[in-house]
């Protein structure tokens, strides 16, 4: 189906869907778009005006109000407004001063919400290019304001990551400013494939993880693009898309948008309250939503919360946590993502503040944040209340236990409680042959499940990563000590510090395997990722802690462990030790002196989380902060997320829910190349922790009993090992060099066996490229891994047995792998622009300049006769001349056409001539996206363009004085406090550097 065709279809289905299509103002220059808002203005706000429209005068002034939007988050709190209202301030002519009324969030399908879609709409004249003009595919208008740009692709023709980089180049080029700064929600549609994700709030923040697809009710993803236009993009679930499922994150500028499961889950809450309300019947068990660690739950509660306090029969929220620090942290995160005018009515309390809170009348809806213990602690102290009011409890499964969840729903008897969990506890299912140690369930405490989204579904959407997981045996000799138990021996092999140096010695000598990064050009950069190593006991953290330091000083540990860690005797020593190592690490960093805080151990470990996970002020990626490892015995193991923690070593028994936790540190998704799996290694136990870790995995992708008579189920057609192959589990190394040297030999056949040789024939050139960009993530991943280039992999049988044989990745060396990289390059370039496949993944270091592929006196020739005849043929020889080159080259090109219009350009070109040309305007174009960014951040232009003039690329801050002097100097004028100075060098740099 052609693009044109598709558009049609598209369209047409938006209007089955209750959209309007405006055949009047399609096809036109973006100016109608502001004509026709003004108009719908005049229409909603006719009472406000007392009847006279809005003048000239007037409606420029709303115009200048929507140049405050520097962000798509700006315009969601415009849009959200108070009390569901969007408005903007005016003046009018005769010094009145009215909130004009622009977007109703709870008029939905009705009232005076209208919803329009128009297509092909031109841009003439923005900001960062000097191109003629942009015309994009279809916009979704609520009230006039654009609040959706939908781009389409012909799937047999182009990729739909095309649309991606269109998109971005449109934010580039200044195109979601004024009006269209409301856009809140990109789409990219192609016939058998549709995507959405929130507009990000620059162009360099496009990403493609955050682009998302759907699943629907059932789990099942939606690929059909008219059924993801129904359930996503129809009325009334577009409104509420770009409302009730966007989120702001004001700390960082962004604007998040739910996930499929998210929505779900959040409406079946909802629901939930509503039949309540109207059966008038009140049940305390809500119930629960599992969603795998890793999969967004802060951000779910997080509007549950919200959106549960704004019910009008609900008084208060309760956001129930097991640990203080994850009070804080919660209270952050929270307060980030709410609106203005309710980030007051977020607050964290002691038992004893709660107590009085409650109390307190016409006080308005809380969210009330607490411990489980403090509210534990405030109900023995008398806490009782009938309001009607939520218990929303984070990671169900370890918060709620026993006597504490029954003394508190008898305190409150009005109140609902629901879980969010990432392993919810289960009974064992023998059917499924699914053990667990559980008697009592997350069901027993929260009611029925209300939705699931399980790590397989989690790992087959690319939110997280499965797991690569190595087992350790350790050979203890019985015959030293005849007179120990089984027990007694294996306790006594595994304190002592024979079998722990052996641990360290093995996490150092595989350092580099699990901490550098991928490989470019023929070396992987080290100290990529980071580590934990997770170990039974607050005595075993300080052990190993020392040994690192004996062993190993070239690696900055840390250790931590919290005051509650029960582990025997010698608290005060071990205390000791902990504000030693707090000392050590303040030394290292150059950190504040933590023992003189106000809370010594909660700021140690947020700094350490912090440079663990490259928040500010560690998001400079600088050497001098990296933390190679850290020490833990149950801290950190939960609540904790980094995509930066790329293994986990394991020196402790686990199982269930909690193994999963812990495994999950090291499954966020970074880049598919450089951490294709989270890395576990287990030291103790290695046969036991297999069966701990394989039970696990069932449990959490199929699900236990929730209660006794679910054992009744009928027994899954499921066995493990299909489980087992779905990617949650790293497949061996001999299993993929399968998959990958028959492709490998073909590489060889083509180019020959160093890869030296480019194929002649055209043909072989574009099977080549093919060939080389599908083996090329597999090596690297597998290099990540672990494998060797060059070194044989045991092959196993089908029961996981040793079969005696092994096999070796037909690549012999880092040497041959570039080799093969960058003949890939090479061949690529020859390509035809249709045939060329798309190299982002490809980091190679190529120490020269980009050639461009045309015949540069050719287009000297077209060029002027241009300039002689601008005829729209000529125009039309000159840009299908340039098509080769990159999209800069392109819009250099562009821009002298465009000067050779406006008469700039009357004498014929030469190649230097021409060479100057494109200079200067690449100068042009350089200052007005300089002073454009400047602008944007809040800093003088003139200011950054001095910057900007002694910047020199690739070369260190602190090797540049003159740079690193007037950066110094900006900083001073600007006021900029010490976080805000090193956010800002990285900003300049970052945005520098985008611009060479």
């Amino acid at each position: 189906m052609a693009e044109d065709q598709f558009e049609k279809a598209v369209i047409k289905k938006l209007e089955d869907e209750g959209w309007t299509y405006r055949p009047e103002l399609s096809n036109k220059p973006d100016d109608i778009l502001y004509q026709h808002w003004r108009d719908i203005l005049n229409r909603n706000n006719r009472a406000k005006l007392d009847g006279t429209p809005l003048s000239d005068e007037e409606f420029n002034q709303l115009k200048l109000e929507l140049e405050k939007n520097k962000t798509p988050c700006d315009a969601q709190l415009v849009i959200a407004g108070a009390g569901g209202i969007g408005t903007l301030p005016l003046t009018r002519d005769d010094g009145s001063q009215i909130e004009m009324e622009i977007f109703y969030g709870d008029e939905v399908a009705g009232g005076r919400s209208e919803y329009e879609v128009v297509n092909q709409i031109t841009f003439k004249h923005l900001a960062n290019t000097l191109s003629r003009e942009r015309r994009i595919d279809v916009l979704l208008l609520i009230n006039g304001l654009p609040v959706a740009h939908i781009e389409e692709k012909d799937e047999s023709l182009q990729n739909q990551w095309n649309a991606f980089e269109q998109l971005k180049k449109y934010d580039d080029d200044g195109m979601y400013t004024g009006l269209m700064s409301f856009v809140q929600v990109q789409f990219i549609l192609s016939q058998h494939s549709a995507h959405y994700f929130a507009r990000p709030k620059s162009p360099s923040d496009y990403n493609q993880d955050f682009v998302f697809g759907w699943r629907d009710a059932n789990g099942k993803d939606v690929t059909d693009t008219m059924e993801f236009i129904h359930q996503v993009m129809g009325i009334p679930a577009l409104h509420r898309l770009v409302t009730v499922n966007m989120i702001p994150d004001a700390e960082n500028g962004n604007l998040m948008v739910m996930r499929s499961y998210q929505i779900q889950a959040t409406r079946a809450i909802l629901e939930r309250m509503k039949k309540m309300d109207n059966d008038q019947f009140i049940e305390r068990e809500g119930g629960y939503v599992w969603h795998t660690t890793g999969s967004g739950k802060t951000v779910t509660s997080f509007k549950v919360a919200q959106l549960l306090a704004s019910m009008p029969k609900v008084r208060n929220v309760l956001f129930i946590v097991d640990r203080v620090d994850l009070v804080d942290q919660t209270l952050n995160n929270f307060r980030s993502f709410a609106y203005q005018q309710f980030k007051n009515r977020i607050k964290k309390v002691k038992g004893h503040e709660l107590k009085r809170a409650l109390h307190l009348k016409n006080n308005g809806s809380h969210i009330y944040l607490i411990t489980v213990q403090g509210l534990h602690r405030a109900v023995k102290r008398d806490l009782k209340s009938d309001e009607r009011m939520v218990i929303l409890m984070d990671e169900a499964h370890r918060s709620a236990s026993g006597d504490a969840v029954k003394e508190i729903k008898a305190a409150l008897p009005n109140t609902t409680w629901f879980g969010f969990t990432g392993t919810p506890n289960f009974y064992s299912d023998e059917i499924h042959d699914i053990k667990t140690s559980r008697d009592v369930s997350t069901h027993d405490i929260f009611g029925p499940r209300l939705h699931q989204y399980t790590i397989k579904d989690a790992i087959g959407d690319g939110n997280v990563l499965g797991f690569d997981v190595t087992y350790y045996e350790t050979d203890i000799e019985k015959k030293e000590h005849p007179d120990y138990s089984d027990a007694e021996l294996e306790k006594a092999a595994y304190t002592s510090t024979a079998y722990r140096e052996a641990v360290v010695q093995d996490i150092v000598a595989h350092w580099h395997e699990n901490a550098d990064g991928p490989l470019e050009a023929g070396q992987r950069q080290p100290n990529q990722f980071h580590a934990m190593l997770a170990v039974s006991g607050k005595q075993a953290v300080v052990a190993y802690y020392h040994l690192f330091q004996k062993l190993a000083p070239e690696l900055r540990v840390a250790m931590t462990f919290s005051r509650d860690e029960t582990n025997g005797n010698g608290s005060s020593d071990l205390q000791a030790e902990l504000k030693q190592a707090m000392k050590n690490y303040q030394k290292t960093f150059d950190t504040q002196d933590f023992l003189e805080s106000k809370h010594p151990e909660q700021d140690y470990v947020s700094d350490i989380t912090r440079r663990l996970a490259h928040k500010k002020p560690y998001d400079r990626k600088a050497d001098e902060d990296r933390l190679d490892l850290v020490i833990v015995s149950d801290q950190l193991l939960t609540g904790f997320d980094s995509k930066y923690v790329n293994v986990i070593y394991m020196d402790k028994i686990l199982k269930e829910g909690l193994l999963i936790q812990a495994m999950s540190r090291t499954n966020r998704v970074i880049n598919k190349n450089a951490k294709p799996y989270g890395k576990v290694r287990f030291y103790r136990r290695g046969a036991d922790m297999e069966d701990h870790v394989k039970n696990a995995l069932v449990i959490y992708t199929l699900g236990g009993n929730d209660t006794i008579a679910d054992a009744e189920k009928h027994a899954s057609t499921k066995d493990d090992q299909a489980l087992l192959n779905d990617d949650i589990l790293a497949s061996r190394y001999s299993q993929q060099i399968e998959k990958i040297n028959p492709k490998l030999e073909r590489l060889e056949e083509i180019a020959g066996s160093d890869f030296s040789q480019i194929p002649r024939s055209a043909k072989e050139q574009k099977e080549f490229s093919q060939l080389a960009a599908e083996v090329n993530g597999p090596v690297q991943q597998l290099m990540q891994q672990g494998y060797q280039l060059g070194t044989p992999a045991e092959v196993y049988n089908e029961k996981g047995e040793k079969t005696g044989k092994s096999v070796s990745l037909k690549l012999n060396s880092d040497n041959d792998f570039s080799s093969l990289q960058a003949r890939w390059n090479d061949v690529n370039e020859k390509l035809a622009p249709e045939d060329r496949i798309d190299l982002t993944n490809l980091k190679l270091r190529l120490q020269q300049q980009n050639q461009e592929i045309i015949d540069y006196d050719r287009l000297v020739d077209l060029l002027n006769a241009y300039m002689d005849d601008q005829t729209e043929a000529n125009r039309k020889a000159v840009e299908n001349h340039i098509t080769p080159l990159d999209e800069q080259s392109q819009t250099e090109i562009s821009a002298i056409m465009d000067k050779i219009d406006d008469g700039d350009y009357q004498e014929h070109f030469d190649t230097e001539s021409l060479k100057q040309a494109r200079k200067a305007i690449r100068g042009e174009l350089q200052e007005l996206r300089i002073r454009r960014w400047a602008d944007d951040q809040g800093y003088s232009g003139n200011q950054i363009m001095k910057l900007f003039a002694v910047y020199r690329p690739s070369t260190d801050l602190n090797d540049n004085p003159e740079f690193h002097q007037l950066i110094k100097q900006v900083e001073d004028e600007e006021k900029l406090g010490f976080f805000d100075r090193a956010q800002f060098e990285q900003a300049v740099q970052d945005f520098f550097a985008s611009l060479h």
